[in-house]
């Protein structure tokens, strides 16, 4: 897994996280070719109500972390709600004005994605 760390004019050192994470039918899982590479993130784990992405980058502090649906979940009203930790997010999906997280294995789609950029601050 690629690390990219960004060094502040103050000395402060964030580590980039960031992937594309797709479902073509047999779970969730990081897209890692020749067009997309993760950044941080060793892993992502389907569980019933929610998606979680592992990346233990040796964070002291959270800066900030998005999930943005691509073009594709966007037009059928998925939004997104992360839970972010210093090694581990937490990514819940719903559905247009629903408070109940869908369950992840339910969201299929050959090319939909969902894009994780954060930044975590490091020792």
């Amino acid at each position: 897994m690629p690390e990219h760390v960004l060094v502040t004019e103050a000395g402060a050192r964030l580590a980039v996280i960031s992937c594309a994470l797709r479902n073509t039918g047999g779970g969730w899982q990081l897209i890692a070719d020749t067009a997309h590479a993760p950044s941080g993130v060793s892993g992502v784990i389907q569980h019933p109500d929610h998606l979680e992405i592992t990346h233990d980058v040796g964070a002291i502090r959270v800066s900030s972390l998005q999930v943005t649906p691509d073009e594709y979940y966007a037009a059928r009203a998925v939004r997104c709600g992360a839970s972010v930790g210093l090694a581990l997010t937490r990514i819940y999906l719903y559905k247009g004005t629903s408070t109940t997280p869908v369950d992840p294995a339910t969201l299929v789609a050959s090319s939909g994605n969902l894009w994780v950029t954060g930044l975590l601050e490091l020792a």
